[in-house]
């Protein structure tokens, strides 16, 4: 394989784990981008209704805006035991308001499970959105690494196929133009295309000491 197809062949395996890295952080984010949303549709709802449960029981007496309140919770449901405790609230709320006082208690006890079960709910989507994470980041730090390790062997592979051949070039010419008639390129080249152009400026070179 000659230097330009090994050039070539490095700079196509190093675009390839960009595009790679680019796809696994994109992906990533992609990911990430419904976990959230999850969270913020759903269990913060719940938790928001069942404030209003709460005030409206506890505070206010409004069996009305309890009644929407607990509507909105029972539509809301995405939890394992959410609809469970919905269930029990809409048994017992209206003796509650009614003055029931052991009524009130098991509604309550029912509102705070239903706020407990969306906080727990949240709080594992939010370790499993940290793990989703973490395991991007790891993926692209391994992916940057072999694109620096693939960087490195291309610089590598430039200094001594064509840096290090034009240099050699030019002061074979440079030495020769300053009065050095016996200077010349070497005579073994790191690619048989620079190994051509030496000899052919050898060639020039000693056909013009002639």
């Amino acid at each position: 394989m000659n230097f330009s197809k090994s050039i070539h062949f490095s700079f196509v395996l190093l675009l390839i784990f960009s595009t790679i890295m680019a796809i696994a952080g994109i992906r990533g984010f992609l990911r990430l981008a419904p976990s959230i949303e999850y969270i913020n549709k759903h269990n913060t709802n719940s938790l928001y209704y069942s404030e209003q449960m709460l005030s409206a029981i506890s505070v206010n007496r409004d069996i009305d805006g309890f009644e929407e309140a607990l509507n909105n919770a029972e539509k809301n449901v995405t939890e394992s035991g959410e609809a469970s405790a919905v269930k029990s609230i809409k048994q017992d709320y209206k003796q509650a308001f009614d003055g029931d006082k052991t009524a009130e208690e098991f509604v309550i006890d029912n509102i705070i499970e239903l706020s407990k079960i969306n906080r727990v709910a949240m709080h594992q989507a939010g370790m499993d959105v940290k793990q989703l994470s973490s395991v991007g980041i790891w993926v692209i730090v391994f992916l940057t690494l072999i694109i620096w390790v693939l960087g490195l062997a291309i610089m590598k592979t430039l200094h001594k196929t064509v840096i290090l051949p034009l240099a050699e070039l030019k002061d074979a010419i440079e030495d020769y133009r300053r009065g050095n008639k016996m200077r010349r390129c070497p005579k073994l080249a790191p690619s048989r295309e620079f190994q051509q152009v030496y000899d052919g400026i050898n060639l020039l070179l000693d056909n013009a000491v002639k």
